[in-house]
């Protein structure tokens, strides 16, 4: 080897020994926030589980109207409840223990789920990808985003449904079909009902053992929960979501008026509940955008085409709709592909964010389930060293790391900001799965039609003589 190739590989691992570096110390920083916001913070929204746990195991109903129903503290709710009977469950083991106890243990355990979400999916990157870059676009766009810490300090769990959402689409790239390959998309199912739509992307792909087993796997848990929660808990669950959303669209046109003595926030368990960062959460739904919790611009455009409450109703149901027709004929555009590709599981993934665009609220702690998307996507861009992979990658990190970065250090149009990185994210990721999509409709035209061009020569070839 000469010289100048030695120092040039001595550069190179160089300059990745600092990248690595600088990475790891993002980390350490955003560990060392959310660790102070575990200490001073209770956690208000992981209350909503662990108590509507208690009250599943104890029979009562876990969704009943905080503000009009007085609890003993132990079981007192601050907030609705919205979580499925499955996902409240798994905080059942715990929920007697004291608070400051469960704290501690579930903000271990989303540390861990999101570093694992980048081990599961670096199983299947291409062998030609730069894995430092994607390393990069990981901690850059998600443990260095606002969003996760916000996840941290309120006690959310999205980022486990972005870590099964991770283990399905490894599951889903492969060829092999045990059943326990398709757990992760039936527990999917059970907790966030919206991802149902996965299991018909999957059959649209020709994994059809695969989605049998994940619609089996999906019974045979919400069977396992009945013991606990009955069908008229599940009833209660979807009464409650569309309660919220009744309220909500209310909400848009005239304010709800509390109940006389209701607080928002109280000590409970010895523990001060009416604490939290202070910050105004933009609700990134349609909903949302009527409400003004992100623009008052966009709120007037939205109300000018839905006046009244249940016109903007209406409107969010055709939109919904729409992001559902959508989902389905992107999806029936991969029916022909050969193998399932990177681009088309990643889109079976985000399917169900599309359609939760139009659901009652959406926050910017969920926006770590677009991970799995995401960090395919940009694999399957980056793959060969092509161009414009490169200039994706680059957008990418403008639009979900940069412009929120200097919006939140110069505390200036954070809502807008924070609410238009993730609708463009979302647009980009939907557009390069159309590409993709667009491309294999292309090649299953060609294929056809190559066979009766071969036809037609063979036929005029003997004339020809």
């Amino acid at each position: 080897m000469s010289k100048w190739a030695m120092e040039a590989r001595a550069r190179k691992l160089w300059l990745r020994g600092i990248a690595i570096a600088l990475t790891l110390i993002v980390i350490g920083h955003v560990m060392v926030l959310t660790v102070h916001d575990v200490e001073n913070y209770p956690g208000i929204d992981l209350r909503v589980r662990v108590v509507g746990a208690r009250l599943l195991i104890r029979g009562m109903n876990p969704y009943y109207d905080f503000r009009h129903e007085i609890h003993p503290p132990h079981l007192r709710l601050l907030s609705g409840d919205t979580f499925s009977p499955a996902l409240l469950l798994l905080y059942a083991p715990l929920c007697e223990f004291d608070w400051r106890v469960q704290r501690v243990v579930y903000f271990a355990v989303d540390w861990i789920a999101m570093l694992l979400c980048y081990v599961v999916l670096a199983r299947i990157f291409p062998a030609s990808v730069s894995h430092l870059a994607l390393w990069i676009a990981f901690v850059a766009l998600f443990i260095a985003d606002f969003g996760f810490r916000l996840h941290l300090e309120r006690g959310q769990y999205y980022v486990e449904l972005a870590l099964l959402t991770a283990a399905a689409s490894v599951y889903l790239f492969r060829k092999t079909d045990a059943w326990f390959h398709s757990l992760p998309l039936a527990l999917l199912v059970l907790l966030r009902p919206t991802y149902v739509i996965c299991i018909l992307g999957v059959i649209l792909l020709h994994r059809f053992r695969h989605a049998a087993y994940a619609l089996v796997l999906s019974a045979l848990l919400f069977a396992a929960t009945l013991p606990f929660a009955g069908i008229i808990d599940w009833q209660r669950y979807f009464t409650s979501i569309d309660g919220i959303e009744g309220e909500l669209l209310q909400s848009v046109y005239s304010p709800t008026p509390q109940p006389a003595g209701w607080v928002p926030g109280e000590v409970l368990e010895g523990i001060d509940f009416s604490k939290s960062l202070t910050l105004d959460l933009e609700d990134q739904t349609l909903i949302g955008v009527a409400r003004g919790t992100v623009s008052p611009a966009l709120a007037r455009m939205v109300r000018r085409f839905a006046p009244t409450a249940s016109s903007l109703e209406r409107l969010n149901r055709v939109c919904l709709l729409c992001a559902f027709g959508f989902n389905v004929a992107v999806m029936c555009c991969f029916w022909r592909s050969s193998r399932p590709n990177l681009i088309a599981i990643a889109f079976v993934f985000l399917a169900p964010l599309n359609l939760e665009l139009f659901a009652p609220t959406r926050f910017a702690y969920s926006d770590v389930t677009i991970l799995a998307p995401l960090m395919l996507v940009l694999a399957a861009s980056l793959e060969g060293g092509k161009g414009r992979g490169w200039v994706l990658y680059g957008v990418l990190l403008l639009v979900g790391f940069a412009l929120p970065g200097l919006a939140f250090h110069f505390d200036k149009h954070v809502p807008i900001v924070n609410f238009s990185k993730y609708v463009v994210t979302v647009a980009i990721l939907n557009l390069v799965c159309c590409k993709e999509a667009w491309k294999s409709v292309r090649s299953t035209w060609a294929r056809q039609k190559l066979p009766d061009a071969i036809t037609a020569v063979s036929a005029v070839a003997p004339e020809l003589r």
